[in-house]
């Protein structure tokens, strides 16, 4: 009988992964993902790790790949040779039934052509992020009518990702301030400025009032920003708001940024991304910091500007993996909601995106609360 690690074992029942025989998964691979991969690899068998490109410079990807098959490929090159992405797929599922655990969309530019090639085969989608939430849903919007996309379980806006968000949103400040620190400032008494006030931006906003900084938000949805002036938060119209930043912290995971917003930035500005730098920044803004960047060794890139410069930070990704990126034990929840769909997806629908049952949920919280001894 397979033994899973630690908590898995309370919530994994062999016999709902039955028609899975192997899944192809996207994740960061720095940190907390041995017994996730663990217990994976006891429900089916890992036909290939993407690693996430925002994370995997911090990874051990040697200590990864003697264990598991490593499918080192980023989002750029999927987009230009979605073909040859395909056939590395085909070669690695090996004629299997297999399932999709993605992060951030990965997928997504090519979901509809592997619906059509492995119709038999693929039996879902598993996402785990909101701005991959918002990829399939912008791909069944758009998809014409005689196209079929395979089911798409979302655990971006569970209940169960809360904590996760919370602790990774206090987590980019943590990170954020080390680096300020070692300029030799920090966010007391700075200006700083918040893009995107969901779960993450949200968290980020209050671990900044925390530390004494002044916090304006903006987002581009007005419910949100309405929710954020009910909490005491600032805010103005989106030219004067970047205007006045010292910092700024960038969690929409939908191109904040643009070179068209230089003029209105402060020079000396630090700009700090919670997701990857091709979500959150413009194309054009992504080739400076390239060029920027290019021979440092610094976590810190300093870019030149027609009469000023700023820092944009992690090359434009996820500042917390410069730290580790740790939210110990809460990450199993979303991990655990993760595996327990996959067996779910024969029976969700195809052309929307579902989630699981409030029930399933509650198990999975109540089986962690147990096992970490929280009751």
């Amino acid at each position: 009988m397979q033994k899973y690690p630690g908590f898995f074992s309370s919530i994994i029942s062999p016999n709902r992964y039955r028609n899975v025989d192997s899944v192809l998964v996207v994740m960061h691979t720095n940190v907390e993902f041995l017994n996730f991969l663990t217990a994976l690899a006891g429900v089916a068998r890992i036909a290939g790790v993407i690693p996430k490109a925002s994370s995997k410079k911090f990874a051990n990807l040697d200590a990864l790949k003697k264990q598991y098959p490593v499918f080192d490929v980023d989002r750029s090159e999927i987009l230009a040779s979605p073909d040859q992405f395909i056939n590395a797929i085909d070669r690695l599922i090996k004629n299997e039934r297999f399932a999709i655990i993605d992060m951030g969309g990965y997928f997504s530019h090519v979901a509809l052509d592997l619906t059509k090639i492995f119709d038999k085969q693929i039996v879902g989608i598993v996402e785990d992020t909101e701005n991959g939430h918002q990829k399939y849903d912008a791909l069944i919007k758009q998809r014409r009518s005689n196209e079929n996309l395979v089911p798409v379980i979302s655990v971006a806006r569970s209940p169960l990702k809360e904590p996760e968000d919370s602790l990774v949103g206090q987590a980019i400040v943590f990170s954020a301030e080390a680096i300020m620190r070692t300029q030799g400032l920090i966010l007391l008494g700075k200006r700083v400025g918040v893009i995107g006030f969901g779960k993450i931006g949200r968290s980020i906003a209050f671990s900044l009032l925390s530390r004494g900084a002044r916090v304006d938000v903006f987002d581009t949805n007005p419910i949100l920003l309405a929710s954020a002036l009910s909490l005491g938060f600032h805010t103005s119209p989106r030219s004067e708001f970047l205007r006045s930043a010292d910092v700024l912290f960038c969690a929409t995971g939908n191109k904040s940024l643009s070179v068209a917003d230089e003029d209105l930035f402060k020079s000396g500005l630090h700009i700090f991304c919670a997701t990857s730098s091709d979500d959150e920044l413009s194309t054009c803004l992504r080739y400076k910091i390239d060029a920027a960047s290019a021979s440092l060794r610094t976590y810190s890139c300093k870019i030149d500007l027609k009469d000023k410069y700023v820092y944009i930070h992690n090359k434009g990704n996820s500042v917390n993996f410069v730290h580790g990126a740790v939210v110990d034990s809460f990450i199993e929840l979303v991990q655990g909601e993760i595996i327990y769909s996959i067996g779910s997806l024969c029976d969700a629908p195809r052309n929307t995106i579902s989630h699981l049952p409030e029930p399933d949920k509650r198990f999975i919280a109540e089986n962690w609360i147990s096992h970490h001894q929280y009751a």
